[in-house]
This record gives C-alpha cells, sequence and structure tokens, in this order.
C-alpha cells in the first residue's frame, strides 16, 4: 500500500502547476440577432453570429479534463435563441448551449434570461444541465454541464466535455462562437474565461522520449502503446498504473524484440503512469495520455 500512495504523489507532483492558470477575454461581442426567412425562430431564420477569442500562450496538453473550467457571461433575453460553441486550437468543437426549450426545428423554446453578470461555469464533473423550467425567469449563476434542447435543428457537435477536452493541446487561440436564432431579442457574449487549475495538463517537456534506454514512440496514444527498447535486456516487464496508484496491466516481453506494443484499447480516457521493469530494476517513469 505504501509504493501505491507513492505512486500516486509522484503522480500528482510531476503534472502539477503550483497555481491555477487563467486566460480570459472581458471584451464583449456585439449583439447577434437572427433575421427573418421562413419564421421568426429556429431554422425559419438566418441567425446572428458573433465571435470571440482567447489565446493561451503555454504549451501542454489535457490530462484531467475536471481541472478545466469554461466560464461564460451571456447576456440574452431569451433562452430558446441561444447556440453557444467552443471551438479549441485544432478546430474541434464542443456545444455549450443550443436552444434550450425548443423541440421542434421552428420551436422558438424557452423565453427565460441569460444575465451577462450570472457567471455560468461549464466543467466535465458537472451533471447539473441548466434548469428552463426554474421559477427564476433568469437563470442562475452555477455550475453547469453542457445543456441542449431536443430540437435537431440546428446541427451540432454534442460530446461529453471529458472526452472533448483529453488528450488536446492547449497553445493557440479557443474561441467561443455565439449563435442568435430568434428574431427581436439579440444575445451577446460579455465575457468568458478558461481555466486551467494544477494537474490539469501533461505538459509538452514531460512527453516522447524518457531515458537512452526505452522511449514512447506517440503521446498522447490511441489503441497502442508504441515502444522502442534501444539496450539488450534479460527481462523486461511493463507495468501501468492509474492515478491512484493501482497496477491495472502487466506486460512481460520477449528478449529477441526492440520494439513492443501494448494494447490500451480498454483503458478510459485519461493520464496513466507506465512503469518499465528491466531485469528486476525499475526505470523513469513514462506518462501517457489514454485518448
Amino acid at each position: 500500500m505504501k509504493k501505491l500512495n507513492f505512486l500516486a504523489i509522484c503522480f500528482i507532483a510531476m503534472c502539477s502547476f503550483t497555481q491555477a492558470q487563467t486566460y480570459q477575454n472581458n471584451t464583449p461581442t456585439d449583439p447577434g440577432d437572427a433575421l427573418p426567412r421562413l419564421s421568426g425562430c429556429g431554422f425559419g431564420t438566418q441567425p446572428g453570429v458573433q465571435m470571440n477569442e482567447i489565446t493561451v500562450p503555454i504549451t501542454g496538453t489535457i490530462a484531467d479534463p475536471t481541472k478545466i473550467t469554461i466560464d461564460l457571461g451571456i447576456a440574452a433575453m431569451w433562452l430558446g435563441d441561444v447556440v453557444i460553441d467552443i471551438i479549441a486550437p485544432n478546430g474541434q468543437a464542443i456545444t455549450l448551449i443550443r436552444r434550450l426549450g425548443a423541440s421542434t426545428n421552428a420551436g422558438c423554446g424557452s423565453s427565460k434570461a441569460f444575465a451577462a453578470a450570472n457567471i455560468l461555469s461549464f466543467n466535465s464533473a458537472n451533471a447539473t444541465v441548466i434548469d428552463i423550467g426554474a421559477a427564476a425567469a433568469i437563470i442562475p449563476a452555477g455550475n453547469y454541464a453542457p445543456s441542449h434542447g431536443t430540437a435537431p435543428y440546428p446541427p451540432y457537435n454534442p460530446v461529453a466535455m471529458g472526452p472533448f477536452l483529453t488528450g488536446k493541446s492547449i497553445s493557440g487561440k479557443w474561441r467561443i462562437i455565439a449563435y442568435d436564432y430568434g428574431q427581436g431579442d439579440p444575445t451577446n457574449v460579455a465575457s468568458w474565461k478558461i481555466t486551467f487549475a494544477p494537474g490539469a495538463l501533461l505538459k509538452s517537456n514531460e512527453g516522447g522520449v524518457f531515458s537512452n534506454d526505452i522511449s514512447l514512440q506517440q503521446n498522447p496514444v490511441h489503441d497502442q502503446l508504441l515502444l522502442n527498447v534501444q539496450k539488450d535486456f534479460k527481462n523486461l516487464v511493463f507495468e501501468i498504473y492509474d492515478p491512484s496508484g493501482k497496477m491495472i496491466k502487466k506486460e512481460n516481453m520477449l528478449n529477441s524484440r526492440k520494439d513492443f506494443n501494448i494494447d490500451v484499447r480498454t483503458l478510459s480516457p485519461g493520464m496513466y503512469l507506465l512503469i518499465p521493469v528491466k531485469d528486476g530494476e525499475r526505470q523513469q517513469t513514462i506518462k501517457f495520455i489514454k485518448k
């Protein structure tokens, strides 16, 4: 048990910032309002579109998505109008809010409002969706999961935040796009920010080659860990540990080979420790991210 606790402590220590890193944009977007085409709501409109961006200057790969929070201050008089997408630096998108209360393509959805001062915090650990049935006419500040109406239109990106964030490089431009699908009640983003709490990232200088003897060929990984061993050995064992320090996989390798692969398809997305044991001696720990 002492060994496992030590591994867990090492895992946390190697992957953490000492304090949170926050990047924000407090310049409001212009109000966006839909133009009527066939009707005043949903697919009957030409949506108003506004965009804002945050540049993250640090490098790193997301290891623990529960330590990343996106805060939004939105001003909108009609929830059923609003769609909010976040675009990562690699161009992939997640929809955090989508026409709440709208159940049909031309439906107007909920008539409740967003207030810019009521900050909506989105995190992959949050389970509460925005409650359009509450008595208050204005959605309160709080911690929310992505929240979507049931109407098929518009198309959106309904992935969960955990899988969306895990393994992504954070360096570059993060964009927010605000769409308004209702005539007469404009939408704008007053402010937004991204916070990376300690332990969120595997830093870029912690990936790749880990010693002269053993190297990981790619990181993050999908289905297979690809490893290369430079020097001869009599016995080589690879042990994989989860963040709690529990060993979840152990592979014995033949000494006639130099290149190895380990099947990790059954592992959940996240960060893991790989410890090579070469001829009975533990080698430098390798951290990897399973996408």
